[in-house]
């Protein structure tokens, strides 16, 4: 029993519990992650009926005709080949509506698009000089399963309406006449159709100088790709952007894109993963408390009773985890303090009974409101975190400044 009495025996197997704590709270933090992948398997889901990321192409002439090939026998033959003709000018106006899907605990945010993409198209002469066996429109939709309603085009003084469609394209048979066909008539075209889809939408500048204008009513989106928009402005109602992509700077059409995630902004998942990981920092600073109260008030704190009192404090995160999902994450955090800084106010003032009690609670309670500080820290949560550890430290090494003095006066009190 005196062996436990030590005081640097004691800090040491103080050590070693906190240490076990780092197993309870590996199992909450793998809890965490497991609800999150379910989450995100019912997010799938809800994407594969709804529809997908979206990328939106087009539209583009194709024009099919034969040529004479000569093959190596030097036998002549005719080949059928396609070219394609990208528009002059290309200009998307988006309406991006989302609205939140439920699905069992879990919300999922989608869209559903309203696009409008007006332009024209100059064609080489060259076409006109061709036998042509074959003129289409083409449209791409990365996920045809969005597609809401009739895509509907007009070119030029006709109307067409898109009936056939194969993996991620949409085309059109139409009938231009040659006389369109000398580089110098314009085409005007007009594009319009809804589409459905979650997480992201994206377009492929195709024109010579593409424009694209967007508006929605999500309020966290993330603007992403190979161009960012030249104009944005984001509030809590929404965000509107305009992007301008001319083919000097785009590269080959295909290869270039740009547009936006749509985040719902940090899950609470997210939230209590990051809040778990500062358990440890927690666990450690009642711990010390706790070894200060002793010290100063000349109480004893057994063991078995810190065990107990890290369980509790392990037990908090998974309160804010079970809370958290069927309410706000503020709010399942503050339940969560509540009840376990609650708790351990009983269990302390059944160990001490006394006021330093009330010290070590209120201290709980700072360490939880600290945990949360850091969690809406986005940015400088890394250096606030690192200057709490840099204190914890000078906290140690100010209360263990006598130890050796405390072991020297033992010695010579033993000696006489």
């Amino acid at each position: 029993m005196k062996l436990l009495d030590s005081l640097p025996v004691k800090i040491a197997l103080m050590g070693v519990l906190a240490m076990m704590m780092l197993i309870p709270l590996a199992m909450v933090q793998g809890q965490i992650t497991d609800r999150q992948n379910a989450a995100s398997a019912s997010r799938e889901d809800v994407a594969a009926s709804w529809g997908r990321s979206q990328t939106l192409t087009g539209p583009v002439l194709e024009f099919s005709y034969d040529v004479e090939a000569v093959d190596q026998k030097q036998e002549k033959s005719m080949k059928r080949e396609t070219a394609v003709v990208y528009p002059r000018s290309l200009d998307y106006d988006i309406d991006l509506p989302t609205q939140i899907l439920h699905r069992s605990i879990y919300d999922i945010m989608v869209y559903g698009a309203e696009v409008v993409a007006t332009g024209d198209f100059v064609i080489p002469p060259v076409y006109g000089e061709k036998e042509l066996k074959g003129q289409t429109i083409s449209v791409g939709i990365s996920d045809l399963r969005g597609i809401d309603g009739r895509v509907e085009i007009t070119l030029g003084e006709q109307s067409y309406s898109f009936h056939s469609g194969s993996g991620a394209s949409l085309s059109e048979p139409v009938g231009l006449d040659k006389s369109l066909m000398d580089g110098k008539a314009v085409i005007p075209f007009r594009l319009s159709y809804r589409v459905k889809g979650s997480s992201s939408l994206m377009v492929r500048p195709y024109g010579e100088t593409t424009e694209v204008k967007m508006h929605s009513n999500c309020p966290d989106p993330s603007f992403t790709g190979d161009f960012l928009p030249s104009e944005r402005e984001v509030s809590e109602e929404g965000f509107t952007a305009r992007w301008s992509v001319s083919e000097i700077n785009r590269g080959k059409p295909d290869d270039t894109s740009f547009g936006v995630n749509l985040l719902q902004g940090v899950t609470q998942y997210q939230k209590s993963m990051r809040s778990a990981k500062y358990g440890i920092l927690v666990i450690l600073l009642v711990f010390i408390a706790g070894l200060a109260v002793e010290l100063v008030g000349k109480k004893r704190i057994n063991l078995v009773q810190y065990l107990v009192i890290g369980f509790s404090l392990v037990l908090f995160y998974a309160l804010v985890l079970s809370f958290s999902e069927f309410m706000s994450f503020s709010l399942a955090y503050a339940l969560a303090a509540m009840m376990t800084v609650a708790a351990l106010f009983g269990y302390f003032r059944g160990i001490l009974r006394d006021r330093s009690a009330w010290l070590l609670t209120a201290l709980v309670a700072l360490a939880y409101l600290l945990s949360y500080v850091l969690l809406q820290m986005e940015t400088y949560a890394f250096l606030a975190g690192t200057l709490v550890l840099f204190a914890l430290l000078v906290g140690i090494m100010y209360l263990t400044r006598g130890l050796n003095r405390e072991e020297g006066e033992l010695k010579t009190t033993e000696s006489h």
